[in-house]
């Protein structure tokens, strides 16, 4: 395709064009053609998605003027490649099927702009119709739909560089609803406390529209997430929580916040999930992945005093680790820089390692706190397994642990809430050959006599 006037600048001819306040006279020393260039901004391929509303999508853009004398007038046109130019100059050079949209898919408000002298920038509005997009798509899904623009120039000069639009068709999406966040996340709250969640609801497109949603409980969802991630979250009993189960998402606004309240105090400790469902709502879609909120709560009994507590391990590290570091005890006595670690100078200790407290007292275990050594290159404890013992003989195994690698404290639930005098923490599995350490060791529970 032939077009008028079209110019590949150097540039230092823009370099000139900046020197407004130099002596030389700049008309004299730039060739005419260069006295006003005009250019497409953000030219080349621009992908465009498009969402199924029920109203066209405007999309916008510019034709600068700029050049060594750009106080002139001007003048352009928009033209649209043909099939056979989109074939020629696109498809056969990148083996790509491209289609031009037919003009019931879009509309060009103007194609012809005038620049007066004191014009720097025109815009440019092209309508498109994702209903009809839609069904091109669907009648022909195997080619890439676009629309091609050229500016072109029968008087003035054209960067050949910048002359181009290429608005290619992504896709048409029917907005959706849903959740912001859909990840299991488990949050610690103390005994006997209440708690306010914020849950965030998201349209994924602006929003011109008053959406009305409903939302509703689907325990089975909890059922199914303790089968296949082998957790044990229990259900909320009815009457320790409460939502609004019916709200606006207003027009102007793509989020809204569910407020959802919980009554810890009528709740035992444990590990406790809410699955909330977006129901119904008025317009658009659910989002089929982001439709369920798992609120998870762990509710955690009073934290014990560790102060008449001994401990005792199968291995330990007395001298390698520095003084009156390495060993048991280092793991209760509230300094975090201090830690117990496994044998290793005089030879390591195969797993599982082992470590059992007496709490001289007796207890309904319902949690247990562990917390890496403070160093990020050493966090060093894999999984293991809690046990309860009233004699320090007989073990009841209450709990499996897999320990992340970071330094905050970790709280565990155990399967069924124990009595007994003792506990014994068993790792299984390091992060770091046959070495494993601690820095703190915790137990949460309730007086058992």
């Amino acid at each position: 395709m032939k077009i008028k006037n079209t110019l590949l600048l150097a540039g230092s001819l823009f370099l000139l064009a900046a020197c407004a306040e130099s002596k030389y006279d700049l008309e004299s020393l730039v060739p005419d053609q260069y006295h006003k260039i005009l250019y497409v901004n953000n030219s080349g391929k621009q992908q465009v998605t498009l969402y199924d509303t029920g109203e066209k999508y405007a999309y916008t853009f510019s034709i600068f003027k700029s050049g060594s004398a750009p106080d002139q007038t001007a003048s352009v046109d928009v033209y649209t490649l043909t099939q056979e130019e989109l074939d020629s100059e696109y498809s056969g050079p990148e083996a790509v099927n491209y289609k031009l949209m037919d003009t019931d898919c879009y509309s060009i408000a103007e194609t012809h702009l005038d620049f007066l002298t004191t014009d720097r920038c025109k815009s440019v509005t092209v309508s498109l119709d994702p209903e009809h997009i839609k069904s091109a798509i669907a009648a022909n899904p195997d080619v890439v739909w676009v629309l091609p623009l050229v500016v072109t120039s029968e008087n003035d000069s054209i960067n050949s560089d910048k002359n181009e639009l290429f608005l290619q068709i992504a896709g048409v999406i029917t907005p959706s609803l849903g959740f912001e966040n859909v990840d299991v996340s488990v949050k610690d709250y103390n005994y006997g406390t209440g708690i306010s969640e914020k849950i965030v609801l998201g349209l994924d497109t602006e929003n011109s529209w008053n959406i009305d949603c409903t939302f509703n409980v689907v325990d089975t969802y909890r059922e199914e997430y303790n089968t296949k991630n082998n957790t044990l979250f229990q259900t909320l009993p009815e009457g320790t929580y409460s939502f609004d189960g019916q709200m606006t998402l207003p027009s102007g606004t793509t989020n809204a916040e569910l407020n959802v309240t919980i009554n810890a105090s009528q709740l035992q400790p444990g590990d406790y999930m809410l699955p909330i469902c977006i129901k119904t709502v008025s317009m658009f879609e659910i989002s089929p992945t982001k439709n369920i909120y798992p609120l998870t709560v762990r509710i955690l009994g009073p934290k014990l005093e560790r102060t008449a507590w001994t401990i005792e391990a199968n291995t330990q590290e007395p001298n390698g680790e520095g003084t009156g570091n390495g060993i048991p005890v280092c793991a209760l006595d509230g300094n975090t820089s201090t830690y117990w670690h496994s044998s290793w100078q005089s030879g390591t200790h195969a797993l599982p390692h082992e470590l059992i407290i007496d709490t001289n007292d007796s207890y309904v275990f319902t949690q247990f706190g562990l917390m890496q050594r403070q160093d990020p290159s050493y966090t060093d404890t894999g999984s293991g397994v809690f046990y309860v013992s009233d004699d320090k003989t007989n073990w009841t195994e209450v709990g499996k642990f897999t320990m992340k690698k970071i330094l905050g404290l970790q709280n565990f639930t155990v399967e069924t809430p124990m009595k007994g005098r003792y506990f014994k923490v068993q790792i299984t599995e390091s992060n770091r050959g046959l070495n494993t350490s601690l820095s703190e060791i915790y137990a949460y529970g309730l007086f058992g006599n």
